[in-house]
């Protein structure tokens, strides 16, 4: 299982994300990152042996602004997943134009399937990842058919486009500490797709929890820039 930096950008700087509460997130200054400066941490993550970075872009999730150069600069650095609010797929066009790993394509801010399925079909599964937005588990999006499915028939829904990889997060376990949830992943989990969950880990317990679950990956922020994961327990134990 691969241990995956977050990074969260508002007004072009990196905030501590919490709960979803986007009009409260605060600027962060540390070791990991420092000045608030995306691209200084990014830098400082490679150093330190992270390959893959995910961003989740809140300047274009909320007011459309995507901000390619920053994507450009960050891709030079690491292999670069991005969830910038994808509405379409000019949009999506522009990110994967930028050089970004992979692009996600979120649940939040969808609106409609048939847009997920042209990107889909454009880009490839190996470009373009799915994100399951959850609040308090249930399904976050403008989509009339989605908004009463449970967590796992959402994700069965994006199965049959076509999607191999998927990217599960509860907003409400963002930056809580509260753990992930355990019942929810075992529900996702399936042999058809690569499953990365993000929101909640505090420890390195956690983390072995959610490899011996059969996760792919886990997208970790709070819990680094805190201190409560280290570099070297991580490297012990083949995470980085």
């Amino acid at each position: 299982m691969r241990v995956i930096p977050v990074l969260d950008i508002k007004n072009g700087l990196t905030v501590w994300a919490k709960m979803g509460f986007r009009e409260s997130y605060k600027p962060i200054r540390n070791s990991l990152c420092p000045f608030s400066n995306p691209l200084a941490a990014v830098k400082k993550l490679s150093y330190l042996g992270f390959k893959t970075v995910y961003m989740a872009d809140l300047d274009a999730i909320l007011y459309g602004f995507l901000n390619t150069e920053l994507y450009k600069d960050l891709s030079s650095e690491v292999d670069l997943m991005v969830d910038p609010g994808v509405k379409s797929f000019e949009e999506a066009s522009k990110v994967i134009d930028s050089g970004v790993k992979k692009l996600i394509v979120a649940t939040e801010t969808l609106p409609r399937l048939e847009v997920a399925q042209s990107i889909l079909k454009a880009y490839g599964c190996d470009r373009v990842v799915l994100s399951l937005d959850l609040k308090n588990r249930e399904i976050i999006s403008k989509i009339p058919k989605l908004k009463n499915l449970s967590p796992k028939e959402c994700l069965e829904e994006f199965v049959r486009l076509g999607f191999k990889e998927a990217i599960a997060v509860d907003l409400a376990k963002v930056g809580s500490y509260s753990g992930p949830d355990l019942e929810l992943i075992g529900e996702l989990k399936t042999k058809r797709i690569r499953l990365i969950v993000g929101g909640g880990v505090r420890n390195l317990n956690d983390l072995l929890t959610l490899r011996d679950m059969g996760v792919e990956a886990a997208l970790v922020s709070s819990a680094l820039h805190q201190s409560k994961l280290t570099i070297p327990e991580l490297k012990r134990v083949g995470f980085l």
